[in-house]
């Protein structure tokens, strides 16, 4: 597989509600994370942009890895080749 490629994808992260906002900082720090929707009910929509697809699995995994978060679920993905 060519890993010369450039990767967006779309997930909703699920929290508590009470501890939104100490996730949404924690996700402020993540490489390539953007935070571009929230719901009071604790889902956060976010989008990762990434070099690999490699790049985005570790990185969704460190972000089901930050404390509050109940689960990360992938809505969107795309991949193609970096110019």
């Amino acid at each position: 597989m060519n890993e010369d490629i450039g990767v967006i994808s779309s997930m909703i992260v699920q929290t508590r509600p009470e501890q939104m906002d100490d996730l949404k900082s924690r996700l402020a720090s993540v490489a390539g994370a953007e935070v571009t929707a929230e719901d009071a009910s604790g889902k956060l929509v976010v989008v990762l942009e990434a070099d690999t697809d490699r790049q985005l699995a570790d990185t969704m995994q460190k972000i089901g890895e930050i404390p509050g978060v109940l689960g990360v679920n992938l809505v969107f993905h795309h991949s193609e080749k970096a110019n």
